[in-house]
């Protein structure tokens, strides 16, 4: 018996070093671009925002629910895509009425489809509330989610 719920705990801790290699991976590239000084602003925000949010994720996620760290890698991906996509939108459109409605649909998406339902607004909201930020979505999205998302919602733009 001991050995099978040993054999069961080391199973259990090498899938969840497994699953979230990804995730892993990416925060500690954030974290490498945001404490390095060669980097230039415009990176280091967005990386920031990587960095900020991803240690959030980790932090909310609830180590009695397994399924929540399992899919923390595919939550970085779409986070990384979702940023991406706010990039490219941003760099593609010209017309100013255009690109105002996108980046309003790319925040209230973010904000309209929470991960963790955290009902603190001040730390969920901090990067949208603050025009310092080039990333205003909040921090308790279910990534996957808003990605689909916002792509039904670009497309409709156009």
């Amino acid at each position: 018996m001991k050995k099978w719920i040993l054999s069961a705990a080391l199973l259990l801790s090498a899938s969840y070093m497994q699953g979230q290699e990804v995730f892993n991976t990416l925060l500690e590239k954030a974290s490498h671009v945001v404490n390095t000084n060669d980097v230039n602003d415009y990176n280091t925000k967005i990386n920031y925002f990587y960095f900020t949010a991803l240690n959030y994720m980790k932090s909310q996620a609830k180590p009695e629910n397994a399924a929540q760290y399992k899919i923390l890698d595919d939550q970085a991906l779409a986070m990384q895509a979702y940023v991406t996509d706010f990039i490219a939108w941003m760099s593609q459109t010209k017309d100013t009425e255009l690109r105002r409605k996108g980046i309003e649909l790319f925040i209230t998406t973010s904000a309209e489809h929470p991960f963790f339902n955290d009902k603190d607004v001040e730390t969920i909201g901090s990067f949208i509330n603050d025009p310092n930020y080039i990333t205003p979505f909040s921090l308790d999205t279910d990534w996957v989610t808003a990605l689909k998302e916002v792509k039904k919602g670009l497309s409709k733009l156009k």
